[in-house]
């Protein structure tokens, strides 16, 4: 059961060394810069693309029922605010 125990603790200071160098990996210099492909670059050519023939459609079917995704937003209520009275306003002003 010892050996257990100590197996147990080296597999995590390896996972703690694993953790660290995970870290140090790859530093991102300053001037790093992405390039993202243009919608232009994404485009197929007109030689990539055959035209439709007259008989073909264009029609895409609706996805299946469970594929549909609604979302919910709620907006809560905003906290109501006592009205001022007169003087309150002429003494902050």
């Amino acid at each position: 059961e010892e050996e257990s125990s100590e197996d147990e603790e080296d597999d995590e200071m390896d996972v703690e060394a694993d953790e660290e160098e995970e870290e140090e990996e790859h530093p991102v210099p300053a001037d790093f810069i992405v390039v993202a492909p243009t919608a232009a670059d994404q485009t197929p050519s007109a030689e990539e693309t055959k035209p439709f023939e007259t008989d073909e459609s264009a029609a895409t079917p609706p996805p299946h029922p469970t594929y549909r995704t609604t979302t919910r937003i709620s907006i809560p209520a905003l906290v109501p605010m006592p009205a001022w009275t007169d003087s309150e306003v002429v003494r902050l002003l």
